[in-house]
């Protein structure tokens, strides 16, 4: 699993969890945050690992998944079990 720090400089996509309160919720949303302003922006929602993957390669930007988002993807099946090397857990 990636888990090295990147320079806070950096500009990335993170991906955060989904609310679990609506079951019908089958996608996440993905920020793009920086340390400029404005610092978070939505970059859309992805269904899956390799949307998301999509997303970060478009922009060209390092994709992170939160913790509980990676646990969700998991159990939804839409990610496999082990984090490739192009995404880091946060």
């Amino acid at each position: 699993m990636n888990e090295t720090p990147t320079n806070d400089g950096d500009v990335y996509l993170q991906v955060m969890p989904r609310v679990e309160t609506d079951a019908r919720s089958r996608r996440w949303h993905v920020y793009q945050v920086s340390d400029e302003s404005p610092r978070i922006t939505p970059a859309g929602s992805a269904s899956s690992l390799k949307e998301a993957q999509t997303l970060a390669a478009r922009d060209k930007r390092p994709l992170r998944i939160a913790e509980q988002a990676w646990q969700q993807m998991l159990t939804a099946q839409v990610a496999p079990e082990t984090v490739p090397d192009d995404v880091t857990i946060t």
